[in-house]
This record gives C-alpha cells, structure tokens and sequence, in this order.
C-alpha cells in the first residue's frame, strides 16, 4: 500500500521539465528567472542606475539609463556587458499611502519588457518599481521594495 504514493512522487519528480532546470541555473547565455534590484539611485531630470541585482551576475552587475525611462519607456544598458533591456511606456500611478520620506512622493510604474541584448531580461516580462521622487528631484526605490523583471 505504501509503494502507491512513493511511485507518484517519483513520476511527478520525473516530469519535471529540464528547461525549468535550465533556466534556473543564471547563466549568462540563458535568461535569468525572477530577476530583481534592491537599490535605485538618480535624479528625475537626468540618469537612473538600478543595482544591487540579484540574481548575482558579473555582467549584469547594474542598469544605467535616462529616468525617462521610469516614465516614458526607453533603454537601460547593464554594467559590464553593455547589454539592454527595453521598456514600454509605463503605467504609473501615485502609491497611497506613501511610505517614502516625509517631502518625498511615490509612485509605481508598471510596464512591459519589449526587447533589447541582454539574456538577464527577456521580451515578455513585467518591470515594476515603486519609486520615491523627493522634492529636490532624488530618485530611490520605496522603503522595502525592489525593481522587478
């Protein structure tokens, strides 16, 4: 009576397909699952660098590009591969209640991944961040949030 369920355990562990395996395992050639950023830093009126990435690749170590594309779309390039990621305009919309710093609003942005070189990212994928804008035009990520892929 026992071997019954051992048996099903074992085909469902076998049906496990090997791309599932594959993807996981963050290499570069393959792109990356469930990728995220723990820090954003930069100003509204110029440039935006997302790091801190996990997971931890030496060729996608941080993503530079204009903060337009926070709210516009555009191209962020990654350190050190010069790869990139495109992203569609946004949908971004003010977070109540706001958790950022007293002086400081938040918003969400919201948009789809269209294309680009890199393998970190792929078309397809949702990018969200909650950003904080301070009153001097500081960018930085809401307290506890990451930038997802």
């Amino acid at each position: 009576m026992r071997r019954f369920p051992v048996a099903i355990a074992l085909v469902a562990a076998l049906a496990v397909p090997s791309a599932a395996v594959v993807g996981l395992s963050g290499t570069a050639g393959a792109a990356v699952l469930g990728t995220s950023c723990a820090k954003l830093t930069g100003n509204a009126s110029t440039n935006v660098t997302l790091s801190a990435c996990s997971p931890k690749l030496a060729t996608y170590a941080s993503a530079t590009g204009k903060s337009s594309a926070l709210l516009n779309g555009g191209t962020i390039t990654w350190s050190t591969s010069k790869k990139t990621t495109v992203i569609a305009k946004p949908t971004v919309t003010s977070v109540t209640p706001n958790t950022c710093a007293s002086g400081s609003s938040e918003v969400k942005a919201v948009g789809k991944i269209t294309g680009g070189t890199a393998t970190y990212t792929k078309a397809g994928e949702t990018f969200t961040a909650r950003v904080c804008v301070a009153s001097t035009g500081a960018l930085s990520l809401a307290p506890g949030t990451k930038a997802t892929f």
